[in-house]
């Protein structure tokens, strides 16, 4: 019996000494776990091993309690960390206009800061953090840019050899010569042939209608680095 006691006293001691290193370890439950164990040695000494037993349980109980709190606890303050990084990262989207350059990469990492936001308020820390995980994620190829071109000018077929097809190729347009027909369609009464997508004219400037839901303004500057609509 008394070593019965002994070993449970000894139990709820050493947890306690356990979680005494976490930051949230001075809460109620380990409170009340201390003072339960006190109470179990008292009545130990004296001789009132039910006591001590009844006692040396609740400071067990306690301590497993206070180290659920402290795991909750360290969680929250991992997701409360993911949130604001996700958060002060979709700002700075917000300010260099990746809301209307990234609409799609933006609205989805949007969704993804309300949801962790939601989640968070429930106390559902671990989703939380994962959804600002993903909206970090979803933010990670955005970068400070200029728009894509919604126009361009064609040059000389010497040496630029533009046509529908090159200009299609390109990264700032499409990034696929395949695509060429949409430009073609777009443009045809722009060209001295609507029937002949071959023969475009030096000067003719033509519109680069969006194909992905991507924002575009302005003419396109061949000096300018306007990165890969697949970026986009």
């Amino acid at each position: 019996m008394k070593k019965t006691i002994a070993l449970f006293t000894a139990l709820c001691l050493t947890g306690a000494a356990q979680l005494s290193s976490a930051s949230y370890d001075n809460n109620s439950f380990q409170r009340k776990s201390r003072e339960y164990s006190a109470m179990a040695q008292t009545a130990y000494d004296e001789g009132d091993y039910d006591a001590a037993i009844t006692y040396a349980n609740e400071a067990e109980k306690n301590a497993q309690l206070s180290e659920e709190y402290i795991r909750k606890m360290l969680l929250r303050a991992e997701a409360e960390a993911e949130m604001n990084r996700a958060r002060t990262r979709l700002a700075w989207a917000r300010e260099i206009k990746a809301d209307v350059y990234y609409a799609s990469a933006y609205q989805t990492a949007a969704d993804y800061v309300d949801r962790g936001g939601k989640r968070f308020n429930e106390e559902d820390f671990e989703t939380a953090k994962k959804y600002a995980g993903l909206a970090l994620e979803a933010l990670a190829g955005v970068r400070e840019t200029v728009p894509l071109p919604a126009q361009y000018r064609v040059e000389n077929w010497v040496p630029a050899r533009d046509c529908f097809w090159t200009i299609a190729g390109k990264e700032a347009v499409y990034a696929d010569p395949y695509q060429w027909k949409k430009l073609y369609e777009a443009n045809k009464d722009r060209i001295p042939d609507s029937g002949n997508p071959d023969l475009i004219m030096p000067g003719t400037v033509i519109e680069i209608p969006s194909i992905q839901g991507e924002y575009r303004e302005g003419m396109y500057n061949p000096d300018a680095d306007y990165g890969s609509i697949r970026d986009r």
